[in-house]
């Protein structure tokens, strides 16, 4: 899901229900920003999460044969590309947790 998109998706949600709280969250070490609005629809108290990360390249590992040696992973990040993952949670009474919803089963 595209900026635009989203951010459309976000105006809907705030016009239709209202938005009670939205955070973003950057994570600089992994190149990742997890944006999170919290609404009452239709159906509760709903967590719609959209996570951002560049695109890894390159996975580069070292490693010594040696007995005790250590191994170590470096990531080669793009700088124009990105991949983004929009998960959709409901508040568990019961549980006290966010629970996903699988959007696939939405449909049926």
């Amino acid at each position: 899901m595209n900026d635009e998109k989203w951010y459309y998706l976000l105006e809907e949600i705030d016009r239709k229900f209202g938005i009670e709280e939205r955070t973003t969250q950057e994570i600089p070490e992994r190149r990742t920003t997890i944006e999170t609005a919290i609404f009452t629809g239709a159906s509760g108290r709903m967590k719609l999460e959209r996570t951002t990360r560049a695109v890894i390249l390159e996975r580069q590992v070292k490693f010594s044969k040696r007995i005790g040696g250590e191994t170590t992973e470096k990531y080669v990040y793009s700088d124009t590309e990105k991949t983004h993952r929009v998960v959709l949670y409901k508040w568990d009474e019961e549980r006290g947790e966010w629970v996903e919803i699988d959007f696939r089963k939405l449909g049926t």
